[in-house]
């Protein structure tokens, strides 16, 4: 058995299932299984921390690891307010891989969330997501 998700571990699920039937009030269902990984992300978080005015960045790399390689059709941010980002190709050990550059525009103090969502070639497969958190502050004083 196979489920979707990043994956590379068995799942053991189970379900409580209440009936009308006087002979089975109560029928617990099991589902067991290996889950296939579908991709490493590194990492799976982006904090983008730092002072105003600084250029403030983290890259996410991301290898399919399905026997026939997805590729990733669309990067977009929910907000997009507080942040850039930008896809780029590449290969690790040997496979294809991506890397995702996210970098932070807010030029005022305080904290932000966003999330990228990665839309890839299997239709099979909820898009792939990365969380981005941002926390900004006053440039301590005396810095240039």
């Amino acid at each position: 058995m196979s489920t979707k998700g990043y994956g590379g571990r068995q799942l053991n699920k189970s379900a409580r299932v209440i009936t009308n039937d006087p002979k089975n009030e109560e029928i617990r269902l099991m589902v067991r299984g290996d889950v296939e990984k579908f991709a490493t992300v590194k990492p799976k978080r982006v904090i983008l921390s730092g002072p105003v005015g600084e250029t403030i960045e983290q890259t996410v790399t991301i290898v399919p690891e399905t026997k026939e390689p997805f590729r990733i059709l669309k990067a977009s941010a929910m907000k997009g307010t507080e942040i850039t980002h930008e896809l780029k190709e590449t290969e690790v050990s040997g496979k294809p891989a991506y890397e995702l550059k996210v970098v932070n525009t807010k030029d005022t103090p305080g904290r932000y969330y966003d999330r990228i969502t990665l839309l890839t070639s299997r239709s099979d497969h909820t898009p792939l997501s990365v969380i981005v958190t941002g926390s900004i502050r006053e440039k301590a004083r005396g810095a240039q």
